[in-house]
């Protein structure tokens, strides 16, 4: 009889060892997928930040164009503004293998100059895929978490929401250099609308450009360094 209690007692450790092997390994596999799905996560928030880095090097290019078309307003000229912008450019397109191309030749004359914004628009596929898989909730450190959140809800949204009063405030600029044209009612090189007609309206403008694209810039650095942190969270917390 007492044969038989301890059989039994052997057979039920073994199965209650049993089921916590597989639970162990179950629980393994689970925190392996997360570590592979945040450490995913940190690769798109790295190359945010190369996409970011670039972004505020254009902005400020367009901040400094501006400020010295502004501060020098009177005597300044559009071949004076192209010659600018050829140092430090900030007008692009985008090659067919990603690489950002920024135009330093000009072969039709137009306002673009004056009222280029620059899209923005940072990588969030993977972030999304974790939102809606209920992986951003399986992470445990409330920090990391929150912060994942904010940069890409909060400080993304009111980035792009600087962007677009960007787009706004150059549609005045726009109206202006339209209705200089209308006025003059014959073909005229932009050049010569800037030369010979630029006024206080416009400079005001130029002024509103100017001090938006500034917060502009202070908004995207402190992104980047929301981005930097979480990067290094990820790197501490989690197997890369």
């Amino acid at each position: 009889m007492r044969k038989l209690f301890i059989e039994g007692v052997v057979i039920f450790i073994s199965i209650l060892a049993s089921l916590s092997v597989d639970n162990m390994r179950e629980l393994n596999d689970e925190q392996e997928v997360l570590n592979e799905a945040v450490t995913t996560l940190g690769d798109e928030i790295k190359s945010n930040i190369k996409y970011t880095m670039e972004h505020i090097k254009q902005v400020r290019n367009m901040l400094y164009l501006t400020s010295q078309v502004v501060d020098k307003f009177n005597k300044m000229t559009f071949s004076q503004v192209i010659k600018i912008h050829s140092d430090k450019p900030y007008m692009h397109s985008i090659t067919e293998d990603g690489r950002v191309e920024y135009i330093k030749k000009y072969e039709n004359e137009n306002y673009n100059i004056f009222i280029w914004t620059n899209a923005w628009e940072p990588e969030d596929v993977f972030f999304q895929s974790m939102l809606y898989s209920g992986k951003l909730l399986e992470i445990k450190n409330k920090i990391l978490r929150k912060k994942i959140e904010s940069i890409y809800t909060n400080q993304e949204e009111r980035i792009s929401g600087m962007h677009k009063i960007t787009g706004v405030l150059a549609q005045d600029i726009l109206k202006w250099f339209d209705e200089k044209e209308n006025e003059i009612n014959m073909d005229i090189k932009v050049s010569q609308i800037f030369d010979t007609f630029k006024d206080q309206k416009l400079k005001n403008f130029l002024k509103r450009r100017r001090n938006q694209l500034s917060q502009r810039i202070t908004d995207l650095e402190n992104y980047l360094q929301s981005l930097e942190k979480v990067v290094l969270l990820i790197n501490t917390n989690y197997k890369v």
